[in-house]
């Protein structure tokens, strides 16, 4: 048996490695958008993709907020802020795991309101994958100090060749006044397993304009 001494020694080292092993998954690099308020670590060595050019544009002026909501609505409702892929999309075949952040219209006027929105939209995946089923039913969770919903679903993709793809996606919507942030972490259910990495940058995100 561990004296009192020694077992407070080992679970510092637990600690220490715990935190050192987040810190090799994340890397250095902070993704930011200041217009929208968003921040999260970035995966190491994986590539990313954005509205680059209109990203940039944003950083030069001063929106306010009915401005950011139109920027959205003239979006379709959906405006992508950034995504990243394990491996190079032209020549990776078969499922690359995948993160994006998306900033969405939110016109609920309350949390109620914005659960059954989000529990709703998470049950229509159903109509296009018929073996969709949840793995994490919506929940509510904190990101970023904000209260919000969380759910994990399963289903099956074809490729072009006919392969069938085992797909996990855990999806969090993050309410933010007249908008919402929604997280999609998307990686395999049997191969390509990344939660680790997705519960460690989840835990990253920070949400307020400065």
């Amino acid at each position: 048996m561990l004296t009192s001494k020694a077992s407070m020694k080992q679970h510092i080292f637990s600690l220490t490695f715990f935190l050192f092993s987040c810190f090799a998954l994340l890397g250095q690099g902070k993704f930011e958008n200041s217009q929208f308020g968003f921040s999260m670590a970035e995966p190491e060595n994986w590539t990313q993709a954005d509205n680059d050019d209109l990203l940039k544009n944003l950083s030069k002026i001063d929106l306010k907020e009915e401005d950011l909501k139109k920027l959205i609505s003239d979006h379709n409702g959906s405006l992508l802020l950034t995504s990243f892929y394990k491996y190079n999309l032209s020549t990776h075949a078969g499922l690359i795991p995948t993160i994006q952040v998306n900033v969405r219209k939110n016109d609920t006027r309350n949390f109620n309101e914005f659960t059954s929105l989000i529990t709703q939209s998470a049950n229509s995946f159903k109509q296009y994958f018929p073996d969709f089923s949840f793995e994490t039913a919506p929940k509510v969770v904190e990101i970023g100090g904000i209260k919000s919903i969380y759910f994990v679903g399963k289903f099956s993709m074809q490729t072009a060749n006919g392969e069938s793809l085992k797909v996990r996606s855990r999806t969090y919507a993050i309410p933010h006044g007249n908008y919402f942030f929604q997280l999609n972490f998307t990686d395999g259910q049997i191969t390509e397993d990344n939660s680790d990495l997705f519960d460690a940058l989840a835990k990253t995100v920070r949400i307020g304009r400065s």
